[in-house]
């Protein structure tokens, strides 16, 4: 998370390790220390453990932490699917895919290997 959207009071989802595998930690922000430091108290896994964390570990505020899972969970099942179909990031299809979807300018994205963009812009 950015240092701007972290209140203290509030609990959040902390990842230990910044890999999209990793178990989330429940914790409560308490204070800023300070740069990206904030000093947290943990409610699970280890109630009432007080520790310095960084904003980057505190990945979602914990009542979005099962949506943020479920898109995880859809974002690794898409790239599983693109290994399967063979998808390369470097091969001359995806290339032009990307010059194509570039030019279109019409807020739909290409990237590495993922269309994105509102229904309406994608039927477009």
């Amino acid at each position: 998370m950015l240092k701007s959207q972290i209140k203290p009071g509030t609990e959040y989802a902390f990842r230990e390790h910044r890999s999209e595998r990793a178990p989330f930690h429940r914790v409560r922000v308490i204070q800023h220390a300070r740069g990206t430091k904030w000093r947290a108290e943990w409610i699970e896994p280890s109630p009432g453990l007080v520790d310095y964390v960084e904003s980057g570990q505190l990945v979602v505020p914990r009542k979005e932490h099962k949506a943020f899972l479920k898109e995880e969970a859809s974002a690794e099942a898409l790239r599983e699917h693109n290994d399967r179909m063979g998808y390369e990031e470097n091969s001359p299809i995806a290339n032009a895919l990307y010059s194509v979807f570039e030019s279109v300018g019409d807020d739909v994205s290409f990237y590495r290997g993922i269309l994105s963009g509102s229904p309406e812009a994608v039927d477009r």
